[in-house]
This record gives C-alpha cells, sequence and structure tokens, in this order.
C-alpha cells in the first residue's frame, strides 16, 4: 500500500509539472506582449517633439527681432522728443532776439508787456535763460546800436540754423520710429500667427498618454514575472531598461507647451493691435514741424500724439520680449521631452 501511495504521488508530482511550466510561460508571455506595446506606444515621439521646438524657435527669433526694434523704436522716439524741445526752446530763443531788434531798431526801451513776455521767455528752460543772459552780456560790449542790431541779426541767423537741424533730426527720428514700430508690428503678427502652430496637437497628447499608460502595464508584467519567479533573463533587463528610461513620460507635462503657445499668441495679437496703432499715431505725430504749430494747445495736442505713440510702441515691445520669453520657455520644455524620447526609444531598440 505504501508503495501504492509513493506511486500516485510521483504520478500528481509529474501531472502538475506541465500546469507550472504553462503559467511561467504565461508570464514571460505577457511581459513580451507588454514590452512590444512600450515600443509600439512610444515610438516616433521625439521626432513630434522636434518639429514643436523648431517652430518655437521660429517664434523666439522673430520676437527678438520686434523686441530690438520696439526699443529702436522707442529710442527714436526719445529722440525725437528732446529735438522737439530744442527746436521750441530755440523758436523761443529766436521770439527774444526778435523782441529785443523790434525795440532797439525803434530806438526804444523795451514796454511793458515785452519786458513781461522777455522774462517769460526766460523761464521756459536754464539753457535759455543762460543763453538770453550771455545775449545781453554781448550786447552791453557793444559801443553802438548798429553794433548791436548786427550782432542780434546774427544771432538770429545762427538760432534758425540751430531750429532747421533739430527740426531736421526731429523728423528723421519720427520717421525711423514709425518704420521700427511697423517692423515690430509685424513680428507679432507673425509670432502670434507661429505660436498658434506651436502646439502638440491631439494625437502626440494622446499618443504620450497611452505612452504612459503601456509603461505601467510593463512595471505590472515585469513584477509578475519577478513574483512567479518566470525570470527569462533578457526579457528583463529589456524591460529595466525601458523602465529606467521611459518611466520619465510619467512627470511630463505636455500641456504646458500648448499653455505657453496660447499665451505667447495672445500676447503677440495684443502686440500686433498695440503696435498698428502706435504706427499710425507715429506718423501723424511726424506729420507737422514744431515750428508750424501756432497755440500752446496746438502744441500740446502735437506732443501728447508723440508721448501716446512712445508709450503704444513700450507697450508693442512688451509684447514682443514676454513672447521671446514664453517661446524660450516652450524650447526648454521641448527640449526636456525629447531627451526623454530619444533616451526612451534608444532602449525600445534593445
Amino acid at each position: 500500500n505504501m508503495g501504492y501511495f509513493n506511486m500516485k504521488k510521483i504520478a500528481l508530482i509529474f501531472g502538475l509539472l506541465p500546469l507550472v511550466a504553462h503559467a511561467e510561460t504565461d508570464a514571460t508571455s505577457a511581459l513580451n506582449e507588454t514590452i512590444n506595446v512600450v515600443r509600439a506606444q512610444c515610438s516616433g515621439i521625439s521626432a513630434k517633439m522636434d518639429n514643436i521646438k523648431k517652430m518655437a524657435g521660429i517664434g523666439t527669433a522673430v520676437n527678438a527681432v520686434g523686441t530690438a526694434t520696439g526699443v529702436g523704436g522707442v529710442a527714436s522716439g526719445v529722440v525725437k522728443w528732446y529735438k522737439d524741445k530744442d527746436t521750441l526752446e530755440s523758436i523761443a530763443e529766436k521770439k527774444a532776439v526778435d523782441l529785443i531788434l523790434q525795440e532797439l531798431k525803434e530806438k526804444k526801451q523795451l514796454s511793458a508787456e515785452n519786458q513781461e513776455l522777455l522774462q517769460k521767455i526766460k523761464t521756459i528752460s536754464p539753457k535759455l535763460e543762460k543763453n538770453l543772459s550771455d545775449l545781453a552780456a554781448d550786447l552791453d560790449k557793444e559801443s553802438s546800436d548798429d553794433k548791436k542790431i548786427s550782432t542780434l541779426e546774427q544771432r538770429k541767423l545762427d538760432i534758425q540754423k540751430d531750429i532747421d537741424k533739430s527740426q531736421k533730426q526731429s523728423t528723421a527720428a519720427g520717421n525711423a520710429r514709425t518704420a521700427l514700430f511697423a517692423v515690430d508690428t509685424a513680428t507679432n503678427v507673425a509670432g502670434a500667427v507661429v505660436s498658434s502652430k506651436t502646439v502638440a496637437d491631439e494625437d502626440l497628447v494622446e499618443q504620450i498618454k497611452k505612452c504612459t499608460e503601456s509603461i505601467d502595464l510593463l512595471r505590472k508584467a515585469r513584477a509578475r514575472a519577478q513574483f512567479e519567479d518566470d525570470t527569462d533573463l533578457k526579457s528583463m533587463d529589456i524591460s529595466k531598461k525601458i523602465l529606467e528610461k521611459c518611466s520619465e513620460y510619467e512627470y511630463v507635462n505636455v500641456q504646458q507647451i500648448n499653455n505657453l503657445a496660447k499665451g505667447a499668441m495672445v500676447t503677440n495679437s495684443v502686440g500686433a493691435v498695440s503696435g498698428t496703432v502706435a504706427t499710425i499715431t507715429s506718423a501723424i505725430g511726424n506729420n507737422k514741424k514744431v515750428s508750424d504749430i501756432q497755440s500752446t494747445q496746438e502744441f500740446k495736442k502735437y506732443n501728447g500724439t508723440n508721448v501716446a505713440s512712445n508709450v503704444l510702441g513700450g507697450v508693442t515691445t512688451a509684447a514682443s520680449l514676454t513672447g521671446t520669453a514664453l517661446n524660450a520657455t516652450q524650447i526648454k520644455e521641448a527640449k526636456k521631452i525629447i531627451n526623454i524620447s530619444q533616451e526612451c526609444e534608444e532602449a525600445l531598440q534593445w
């Protein structure tokens, strides 16, 4: 009976062996199948991301040009403002010389009204007050009225040269401002278009999602193979390498790239609108000479137009600068994913 019992026990063990072998084969097979799924889901991401990086690079370059031209435009606007100020001071100085010259030619003392006007003219700027004080000192040195008149006439000619020069420089600066703001506006338009295309499409977002899901399945399949002691060394090595290199996808936020693209597009769009207005305002503000202005109110309007153009140009420049920063951040984020994808795809080739 004991021999019979042992024979049955041996038969039972041998009968179970195929089942054990079958279970081990299932674990290895599941691991290999999961490796193939990961290969299918995680391949080709680097190429798609590389295109996004290139587009973000184009956006960065475009916005950088816009920033530079915008800064140049604002600088030109500031130059124009100073040249207009110089022109205004020269016009005031010429008016003061005219008053003195008129009274001198008529052999009269300055009237109380003209004396008051002369004092007002002197208060326009410290530079103008000094010029008029120097002129008075020069006149005191002259021995005759004729020489005084000659000195005043020469001073008028010199002042007119200053007026012509500063107005010419103002016009040149204004034209440069208009042209540079137009370029900055164009770059903001181009930046908005580029940013609208610098996005991860739904297919790529879905692929990265499926890739991370397949990596999670691989982790579980490998754990099962280890638990069941079905350790096919090659499959275990391949799965280990894939998990080491591809698990980083689980920390990737591809939507961040799209958020940055949206931000750049909105910013550039705002810059395009403000740039258009700045360009038009600049052209209007440069359409008149200071010497042609007849009243204080008219000058305030003229000056306000030019200041508005400079401010709007500053908004446009800021938009270009922000767009540059957003595109640069996109490149940084894209590079992260590209590095992960390249290392992952190398591991998938095992």
